[in-house]
């Protein structure tokens, strides 16, 4: 059986994170079927012949010269998109089964979307965070700012105990009115507290995406032995048989992410949730597909 490249296991053995976003965005646009929006963009669709009222500065002289007619350049729609990148940084996201940590598969990603966003010249900023924040870089729009958001992440490493609503609070007057707020985290933590938050974001008509990272072993709870589970955040350690908790712990599991989902859903916020062994460029490919019909200018990518 073919390899999917793509796939977590195998894309923890390229280092080099530039190279794991450029081919994960290659790969999810790949399969994605272009949604043309005429606007105002540097690339431009198809040809229109000229009609009183139009820009003379928009006439294409090599369309002229060919046909003695004036034709005017349409364009694909291009907006000024803000967008913050939240990234949980606390212990739990260290935890991994196979393949690579939730932290890992969460940075992997975010560096995927920044290379998407800047590619198109739209602005990324990046907060990364556990119980305070640890690194704070301000939106720019140049590709070579990419560098610089690639250079932060690889001096993370996950530590302390999570308070993503705290962290939202921080930047509610720091963000602007329609900003793409996306927070990457396996949100174990307080849901209640952090839609309160994300609503004040709302009410400021940002959009917001929550990329909810899981590892396969916490969604499944494929434990067979007697085993001892210690907790990434704080001093609590337990020995249990698995056996005989792993139906209360899927039901609980599942009601806490079904009660979640359905608070993202009654507050407008785009909720995904993902396990962390999922191939990447299907994990982009959802975000992708979910802003086809945006008035953002991501959908200038799809193809």
């Amino acid at each position: 059986m073919t390899e999917n490249p793509f796939d977590p296991i195998i894309l923890s053995k390229i280092s080099n994170m530039e190279l794991r976003a450029r081919l994960i965005v290659d790969g999810a646009l790949s399969g994605i079927h272009k949604s043309p929006f005429r606007g105002s963009s540097i690339e431009f669709l198809e040809h229109k012949e000229y009609s009183p009222g139009d820009e003379i500065k928009h006439i294409d002289w090599k369309v002229y010269a060919r046909t003695d007619k004036y034709y005017i350049k349409q364009f694909e729609e291009e907006t000024n998109l803000k967008c913050y990148i939240f990234l949980d940084n606390s212990g739990s996201m260290g935890y991994k089964s196979t393949g690579m940590s939730k932290f890992e598969y969460a940075s992997t990603l975010m560096a995927s979307l920044a290379f998407l966003l800047l590619k198109q010249s739209d602005m990324v900023g990046f907060i990364s965070f556990n119980d305070k924040v640890i690194k704070y870089i301000p939106p720019r729009s140049r590709i070579t700012h990419l560098n610089v958001l690639l250079n932060a992440l690889a001096e993370l490493k996950p530590s302390g105990k999570s308070d993503v609503s705290n962290i939202l609070n921080e930047f509610i007057e720091k963000i602007g009115r329609r900003s793409l707020i996306v927070v990457v985290s396996d949100f174990l933590d307080d849901t209640d507290k952090i839609i309160k938050q994300l609503k004040y974001f709302h009410f400021k008509r940002s959009e917001i995406i929550l990329f909810h990272i899981l590892d396969h072993y916490e969604l499944t709870f494929p434990f067979e032995a007697i085993t001892y589970f210690e907790s990434m955040e704080d001093e609590r350690r337990i020995i249990a048989e698995p056996k005989s908790i792993r139906s209360h712990y899927l039901n609980e599991l599942n009601r806490y992410l079904e009660q979640f989902k359905q608070s993202c859903l009654e507050n407008q916020i785009d909720y995904w949730l993902i396990d962390s062994s999922t191939p990447l460029d299907q994990a982009l490919i959802k975000f992708l597909m979910r802003r086809e019909g945006s008035q953002h200018s991501i959908t200038k990518f799809f193809k």
